[in-house]
């Protein structure tokens, strides 16, 4: 019977394994520098709808422009996410994320102005140029 024998597997092994721990570092490093390009298309988008003082009703506080920020980079089995959207309360103590669904999507009395939707197109293009940036760094 042939006998085969391998040298370097350990060192295959750890060098794989390190590589594997860089693309993690990396792919946090995207996740984290495109929230910040989603959170400003937000509150640009926030204020172009008339949602940030003085607002379109005269009755915008700012709460909900104060109030977006992106979570921390998450694993979920094999993903990482990061979510952008209102936190908190305003000083009613409504949901701020409540009150974006109701701007967002409206009421049988009042028509939602979509300005999620709008900031998440105007984001598009710079999210891709940001993560790439993270990429292409060494």
């Amino acid at each position: 019977m042939a006998r085969m024998e391998f040298s370097g597997t350990q060192e295959v092994m750890d060098e794989l394994f390190k590589e594997s721990e860089r693309l993690e570092q990396k792919a946090r490093g995207m996740l984290e520098e495109a929230g910040k390009v989603v959170v400003e298309a937000w509150k640009q988008a926030i204020t172009e709808a008339g949602h940030a003082p003085p607002g379109k009703s005269g009755r915008a506080t700012g709460d909900l422009l104060n109030s977006i920020r992106a979570d921390g980079v998450r694993k979920s089995g094999d993903a990482y996410t990061s979510t952008v959207y209102p936190h908190g309360k305003d000083r009613k103590k409504q949901r701020m994320a409540e009150i974006a669904f109701v701007l967002h999507y409206g009421t049988s009395k009042m028509p939602g102005d979509h300005f999620v939707d709008s900031a998440e197109e105007k984001a598009e293009a710079a999210v891709q140029a940001a993560m790439e940036k993270v990429w292409n760094r060494d």
